[in-house]
């Protein structure tokens, strides 16, 4: 078996690393938005029932996406999450209960302030049934605790570092500096794991520049995709993620020397390849349009 089969059989490249380098937030309250929203190219819209709606509007949210829901999502249910409300809320008992009327669920669940993988297991239980989870970590106890989770009988569609939320804990400045420990927490929970790291939102919707030069650098750190808040940061968004000639000709390099050598690593340009290296490989080929 050649290195590549190998790969195939052992990692397999999860199809939600091709299409989950942005995620557009879209309150509940403002659904019609949805065309625009897909429209946007975006990878996968969320709806948001936690901090993106008022109070008073988490009702209409509710019966928003219930309508949606019933309505087969449009045909685009694999491409939407939906955020809830945290466990330690009276509305999430509302958004358990929305969810358990639905004839069908979303691509996945977004569980904020999610701190220990029991929390997880908690929601899936009430629930009644499985479904990818999408655990947004946002709390000085979440960022420590994070790689010390078991995850058994868990599927993450990938794991968020809520990064706003976490420096009003902090009192960081949102800059790289006050960001650094965190977002390392969660890329390495994310490899213990084999999940997606995701990075939080770039606060600016009218700075796209700032927009695509911060997704450079998360996508350095190991940051598979982001979280947006405005349909004019997925370009940029995607623009950051888009693989450069170097690495392209790089990775099919890669593959193509995978195609002879044989069943364990290899050297390629004078470094070692092993299965991780040829996924990352195959990622940035994924990519390339």
């Amino acid at each position: 078996m050649n290195m590549e089969k190998k790969l195939e059989k052992n990692l397999v490249l999860k199809k939600q690393e091709i299409d989950l380098r942005s995620i557009l937030f879209l309150p509940t309250d403002k659904i019609e938005r949805l065309p625009k929203a897909i429209g946007s190219g975006a990878d996968k819209v969320i709806f948001d029932l936690e901090d993106g709606l008022a109070y008073e509007n988490k009702a209409i949210g509710r019966s928003n996406f219930a309508d949606l829901a019933n309505r087969n999502y449009d045909g685009q249910a694999d491409k939407l999450l939906l955020r809830i409300n945290a466990l330690d809320t009276e509305e999430y008992q509302h958004d358990i209960k929305m969810l358990k009327s639905l004839p069908s669920l979303p691509y996945s669940i977004a569980i904020p302030k999610i701190e220990s993988a029991d929390e997880c297991r908690t929601f899936l239980k009430d629930l009644g049934t499985d479904i990818l989870i999408l655990p947004q970590v946002e709390t000085p106890r979440g960022i420590a605790t994070i790689e010390s989770w078991d995850c058994s009988n868990i599927e993450f569609s990938g794991i968020g570092f809520g990064s706003a939320d976490y420096c009003a804990s902090t009192g960081g400045d949102m800059g790289k500096a006050s960001l650094a420990y965190g977002r390392g927490k969660i890329i390495n929970a994310a490899a213990l794991y084999n999940t997606l790291a995701l990075d939080g939102v770039w606060l600016d919707f009218r700075d796209p520049d700032g927009c695509r030069e911060e997704t450079l650098y998360v996508k350095t750190m190991g940051f598979k995709g982001r979280f947006a808040i405005h349909p004019d940061q997925i370009k940029p968004i995607h623009d950051a993620y888009r693989p450069t000639t170097e690495e392209l000709k790089w990775a099919k390099g890669v593959l193509e020397e995978a195609k002879t050598a044989g069943s364990g690593a290899f050297k390629y340009q004078g470094k070692m390849v092993d299965a991780p290296v040829l996924a990352v490989a195959r990622l940035i080929i994924s990519r390339e349009d």
